[in-house]
């Protein structure tokens, strides 16, 4: 199609079915489905949206709820319901605000967390803020991370720049009832430049300037040029490399 021809809206209200193809804007507000591959400038899920194919977009928007069979592709993609891919997903920017699941690969250059992201895969992202929780069953790769957890995190492995990680709203968890499972990282390995952990269970631990705060938990810490270890920090084992 020439870049100067006028695309198409689809638009799909109540319960109803629409085709794959190229289309300007795709806006689905009750429960609808579209049959194979979609290609449009704006998706937009109001209500119950299911792909049978895949999404390629400039701007994706789930206030709903939305599944996708196939890999997805964006510009932007930002979720306020609840978003299901079942293959890779790629987009400039993503932020999920809602609950975001993911059966293969998560790649973007920025990735903001307000709400609960599961990748079955690995994660890599240039530029990392959340201010809720995760679960990645495969490698967290990004360059520079701000890590305020809400919620519990984990990752099997976690490689970065500069990763930061601490719990949000600390002095309102210190407040409430110790029975309550307060938020926590958990990973088989942190790798990177510049570490900064708090509340962090590890197996392994590896940078050139490591800090350790309070409620770490690290079996084997690695490091370079500096190790700060706070004296509620448990390490089994300290060795400069």
């Amino acid at each position: 199609m020439s870049a100067y021809e006028k695309r198409s809206d689809l638009k799909i209200s109540g319960a109803g079915n629409g085709s794959g193809g190229v289309y300007d804007k795709v806006k689905i507000d009750g429960a609808g489905t579209v049959n194979g591959d979609v290609d449009c400038h704006d998706f937009v899920a109001n209500g119950s949206a299911k792909v049978q194919g895949q999404l390629k977009a400039e701007a994706i928007r789930i206030h709903g709820s939305a599944s996708v069979e196939g890999p997805v592709q964006s510009e932007s993609m930002k979720i306020y319901g609840s978003g299901g891919f079942k293959q890779n997903v790629r987009s400039r920017s993503i932020y999920v605000a809602g609950h975001c699941a993911i059966k293969g690969q998560c790649q973007s250059q920025e990735l903001e967390l307000t709400g609960s992201l599961s990748v079955h895969g690995d994660v890599q992202s240039e530029v990392m803020q959340s201010k809720g929780s995760f679960h990645v069953d495969g490698r967290l790769h990004i360059g520079k991370a701000d890590i305020q957890m809400v919620g519990p995190c984990k990752a099997m492995e976690i490689i970065g720049d500069d990763v930061a990680v601490t719990r949000k709203g600390k002095k309102f968890w210190d407040l409430l009832n110790f029975s309550c499972k307060m938020p926590g990282l958990e990973a088989d390995l942190i790798e990177g430049d510049v570490l900064h952990l708090e509340f962090t269970e590890a197996d392994i631990v590896r940078g050139n300037r490591v800090t350790l705060g309070q409620g770490c938990k690290v079996r084997l810490v690695e490091y370079r040029d500096e190790l700060h270890q706070d004296p509620q920090a448990k390490v089994g084992e300290a060795r400069r490399i």
